[in-house]
């Protein structure tokens, strides 16, 4: 899945670098985002047991949809809902001697933010660099299944704060649509999953497409 997200982003370059940059044709557009989620490690403390460490999950793809709204030439905001489901792999122990263990279950991720992105007024070969922000809201869903004896079964969901930074490029294709492709930081909350308490952060790597909305008020 690295190898299929980074080919896509090298084809938007090179495409990018053999067109022609056209101005937008209205403040209001949708978009929508398809990504690679490479989470990190999520650090863990198990009440009954007792036990503790990281547990890992595999990468994903994750899809996006937005609403946004140019306030300027270089300020726009959006009203984003994301989804990601990354299955359980394995779990590392800090306690009881250590060691590896695999693990079983899956954990999905909605979150719902409120973005702002900075567009830098320069092109280089028609591409137009920017820069993101975002605070919002978290929705976990955890099913934790354990093979191993050590731990205990859990299957939970947990709502907390969510916030992202990220960076990119884009293409202009025509005066209604633009090709996008960037990297995010996910950061959430603390998660309460039955008697397990997780972290939870994950890199994004991120191609898209804009859609100018052609409303007259928004020109």
């Amino acid at each position: 899945m690295k190898k299929a997200t980074f080919a896509a982003l090298t084809g938007l370059i090179v495409l990018a670098s053999a067109g022609t940059a056209h101005a937008q044709n209205s403040r209001l557009y949708v978009s929508g985002y398809m990504g690679l989620n490479i989470p990190t490690e999520h650090e863990f403390g198990e009440s009954t047991t007792t036990r503790s460490g990281d547990i890992e999950t595999d990468n994903t793809f994750s899809f996006a949809g937005a609403l946004g709204l140019r306030l300027s030439p270089t300020w726009r905001i959006e009203a984003e809902v994301s989804y990601r489901n990354n299955d359980i792999d394995r779990v590392d122990f800090q306690t009881a001697g250590g060691g590896s263990q695999k693990l079983g279950g899956e954990h999905s991720t909605t979150l719902y933010m409120a973005n702002i992105y900075y567009d830098f007024d320069f092109e280089w070969q028609n591409l137009y660099p920017f820069l993101s922000a975002g605070i919002g809201l978290a929705w976990h869903n955890v099913d934790i299944e354990d093979s191993t004896g050590l731990l205990l079964d859990a299957s939970d969901s947990s709502i907390g704060f969510a916030w992202q930074l990220g960076s990119g490029l884009k293409y202009r294709l025509s005066e209604n649509t633009a090709l996008t492709g960037g990297y995010q930081y996910i950061g959430t909350s603390d998660l309460e999953i039955d008697t397990y308490d997780l972290d939870y952060s994950s890199h994004e790597l991120r191609i898209g497409l804009e859609y100018d909305i052609p409303v007259s008020a928004f020109r």
